[in-house]
């Protein structure tokens, strides 16, 4: 190799294994079918999504399924949804002999979170973060914010009433629901 040759850069999609899930809490039924084409060609293969009402956004659906397939196949269904701008999903990648996991969170209001995710499921803060989240804020109150910026706090609370309702159900939640 000559030193103008570099050498061929890694495709970070397919280096191992890995599974994980994706639930979509809130998406409109006119999208359906072509957000669940558009799942089925980031997976290589046909997915038979069953939707539920969301009864939390009027008119909306709501899904879960399970994956498996290369290292990456998290981030490539996050930059496949995350063009659907009116989502709200949430996807798991879990974390492998030898690498993080990922966890991505996206709201409309509030975008794209991403997240290394350790082995045994927490958020993995880097020093840079860290670092970074010290030196751009001088008062106490914005360097707590910072770094719950970094923990996803933000898209935790925005999310957490839809988790209520795959956890609870949804005759629990709908006696709670004011309208």
């Amino acid at each position: 190799m000559t030193s103008l040759q570099q050498p061929p850069a890694l495709n970070p999609v397919g280096i191992g294994h890995s599974h994980g899930s994706l639930t979509i809490y809130s998406a409109p039924k006119l999208v359906l079918t072509h957000i669940q084409w558009s799942l089925s060609d980031a997976l290589g293969k046909p997915q038979d999504i069953k939707w539920n009402p969301q009864p939390l956004s009027l008119g909306c659906y709501r899904t879960q399924l399970s994956w498996s397939g290369m290292l990456g196949t998290g981030a490539k269904l996050a930059s496949t949804l995350r063009g659907w701008h009116y989502l709200t999903f949430e996807i798991y990648e879990a974390a492998t002999s030898g690498s993080d996991g990922s966890l991505f969170m996206f709201t409309p209001e509030l975008g794209l979170f991403r997240a290394n995710i350790g082995a045994h499921g927490d958020i993995m803060i880097n020093e840079h973060q860290l670092s970074t989240a010290l030196n751009s804020s001088l008062k106490e109150r914005e360097i707590v914010t910072d770094i719950e910026k970094i923990l996803g706090k933000p898209w935790n609370e925005s999310l957490e009433p839809f988790r209520r309702i795959e956890i609870d159900g949804v005759d629990e939640i709908a006696g709670k629901i004011s309208v």
